[in-house]
């Protein structure tokens, strides 16, 4: 999935003043160097962004926690260790860590299973309160969704398969109506000038 480096890394550095959902030191494993490396990872929704240290601006990577499985991962050799496996549409990227103890995994853990669509309800109210704005700017009435349709209160239509789709959705409909808003000031403007 492609995602856009302003927002993403906007996003990274916060909104106003809420607090990552959890962020703190993990033992990542590396597809080039097998060996484990500490990194400052954070977790904002259901972005894992991952830092060579807590000072730096700018993330070494970000694991897109949608449609992920976190499973613990029993040895003995790798103690507190557990992996993020990606779906194949998502590239099918296993990222194996590990917790410095059985706290930190267990926290982790919690926050992870914890991070796909169920954070993203925090977005939907803001997103819904743009659109009421736009509609209301535009001079056209807000479409309310079907009652058979209850997913995210959006309209009829398949379910969104990940954020990026739900995001396309929504950001059509915005532009649809920012166009027409333009073209009734247009209108409003010919009729008084």
């Amino acid at each position: 999935m492609k995602l856009h480096r302003k927002p993403v890394l906007s996003y990274l550095r916060g909104t106003g003043a809420r607090a990552p959902d959890r962020e703190g030191i993990l033992l990542k494993k590396g597809t080039r160097n097998p060996s484990y490396q500490r990194r400052w990872f954070i977790l904002r929704g259901n972005l894992l962004y991952y830092l060579e240290n807590r000072r730096d601006r700018t993330p070494l990577g970000l694991i897109l926690l949608d449609n992920c499985q976190v499973e613990p991962r029993d040895s003995t050799t790798e103690p507190y260790a557990f992996a993020i496996l990606a779906s194949a549409r998502e590239g099918g990227r296993c990222y194996k860590l590990a917790a410095e103890s059985k706290a930190e995994l267990d926290g982790w853990l919690r926050a992870l299973v914890r991070a796909g669509w169920s954070q993203l309800w925090e977005l939907l109210q803001p997103l819904q309160e743009q659109y009421q704005r736009v509609c209301q700017e535009a001079g056209v009435e807000p479409q309310a969704p079907p009652q058979e349709d209850r997913f995210l209160d959006l309209p009829s239509s398949p379910a969104p398969s990940s954020f990026q789709e739900l995001h396309q959705r929504f950001g059509e409909e915005i532009q649809a109506l920012a166009r027409s808003r333009a073209t009734k000031k247009q209108t409003d403007l010919m009729e008084f000038g």
